[in-house]
């Protein structure tokens, strides 16, 4: 499953290990960045309950297109359909944006162990895998990704606006492209 991600961007978690390991085989039949079309969450069935779709609306505005019911289940408000400005939003209140923006503008794929924060203010280690996805014109313009808990960190009263994201603590790049068979 982790043909496509080198010993630097191992993966924790088998929903992320599984959400990467689909993209790339989208990525291969696609000869480059999945459309939004291609991809089908039900097509891995045990990871969707951890997977996120965001839409790049415009160069302010992004949209959550799915959050998946372990969000939920962590206490993270559901933002399905909501709308991310990033005009509301001073640069250093929420990485959420430098993240969504690496993805599309590289474009790659990231590997990141961030702090989320639940509505009950509870702050966990969370594994997060991001990758891009095209409209019907080839623009990336999607980011499709997992999220899975790691630790609980402890607890905090301070109230988060945009999205669960509150801190990165590590960001990795995972190459797009599978690795050549047999090569160097």
């Amino acid at each position: 499953m982790q043909d496509a991600i080198d010993n630097d961007h191992a993966l924790t978690s088998r929903k992320a290990q599984e959400l990467a390991a689909y993209w790339h085989k989208l990525a291969k039949t696609a000869d480059g960045i999945p459309s939004r079309t291609a991809f089908d969450p039900i097509a891995i069935p045990s990871a969707l309950p951890s997977v996120f779709l965001i839409e790049r609306l415009d160069a302010d505005t992004y949209r959550f297109r799915l959050l998946g019911t372990d969000f939920a289940e962590r206490g993270v408000i559901d933002l399905t359909g909501t709308l991310l400005k990033r005009s509301e939003v001073a640069h250093d209140q929420s990485p959420i944006f430098a993240v969504l923006d690496r993805v599309l503008d590289t474009p790659c794929g990231l590997h990141i162990l961030g702090v989320e924060q639940s509505e009950q203010g509870r702050q966990s280690l969370v594994e997060y895998v991001a990758f891009p996805l095209s409209d019907e014109d080839g623009a990336s313009r999607f980011v499709v990704g997992s999220g899975s808990p790691l630790a609980t960190l402890g607890y905090d009263d301070e109230e988060t606006r945009y999205g669960p994201l509150i801190e990165v603590r590590d960001l990795r790049e995972i190459p797009l492209s599978l690795p050549e068979q047999g090569a160097a």
